[in-house]
């Protein structure tokens, strides 16, 4: 074989290997200043796909930009199935989900003894962290950071606001944001 034909071949090979290759280009996570957790994940994956996730770990939807991918056949056609723990993931939740595509769900599970089981991990290359027990001040079970991004809540310190009200969400960046849903109203509110 010449030359010509070996980098031909080992080009077909890349393009082939990393044609299928799912990055989530864009990830918008909100949460709330009443609730633990997320109350809504927008990913948009390849620039083109965009899947919600609900808190539960269930698909709330799935579009993209030429309107043919509604449901999650439609992305499996694509080479993006989706996956979803069952009975056999002995040490995860079953019903949330797994995967799509090459994309992998974490989430804390029974080795995780500090945090609480069933809170969202991971996703693909994007670490979750919540306020645990070693966060004495902070309302446990509150996101703490998405990635490089982290959030401060009011704690047992401050009287200026309800305890565990967001103040302060630093480190938000094009591809990794988080926010608060309806914090000005919420904010106003007393439980």
């Amino acid at each position: 074989m010449n030359r010509f034909t070996i980098v031909f071949l080992l080009s077909l090979i890349f393009i082939a290997v990393f044609a299928k290759a799912q990055t989530i280009t864009q990830a918008r996570f909100r949460i709330s200043n009443k609730t633990k957790g997320f109350t809504s994940i927008d990913l948009v994956i390849n620039n083109t796909i965009y899947v919600g996730i609900e808190d539960d770990g269930s698909i709330a939807y799935i579009e993209s930009e030429n309107d043919d991918i509604n449901t999650p056949l439609d992305l499996e056609r694509l080479g993006l199935p989706i996956t979803f723990y069952g009975t056999s993931d002995i040490h995860d939740i079953p019903g949330k989900i797994k995967s799509i595509g090459n994309i992998k769900f974490t989430y804390y599970n029974v080795f995780d003894i500090h945090d609480e089981r069933g809170n969202l991990k991971s996703i693909g290359d994007i670490q979750i962290k919540y306020c645990n027990t070693f966060d004495i001040h902070d309302s446990k079970g509150k996101v703490k950071s998405v990635g490089p991004v982290t959030i401060k809540y009011y704690n047992v310190f401050d009287q200026s606001f309800p305890f565990g009200y967001v103040k302060s969400i630093e480190g938000n960046t094009a591809r990794i944001k988080v926010s608060v849903r309806n914090p000005i109203i919420e904010r106003g509110r007393k439980s």
